[in-house]
């Protein structure tokens, strides 16, 4: 079962795809995309380093 960590950052990480995706889609001014773009970045980052982590726990 999810822990809360796992459900509170993919809950971040969906809503900054959602957010950059509806600046793709509205044909938002470039900085806008970019930062959009940065904070989905940012937000993967963090679900890789949870992989990682879970992994090592497992070993």
């Amino acid at each position: 079962m999810p822990s809360d960590e796992v459900r509170r950052l993919l809950k971040v990480f969906g809503i900054a795809v959602t957010t950059l995706e509806d600046a793709v889609r509205e044909g938002a001014a470039a900085d806008r995309v970019a930062r959009s773009a940065a904070e989905a970045r940012a937000r993967l980052d963090e679900v890789g380093a949870l992989i990682e982590r879970l992994e090592e726990g497992s070993r």
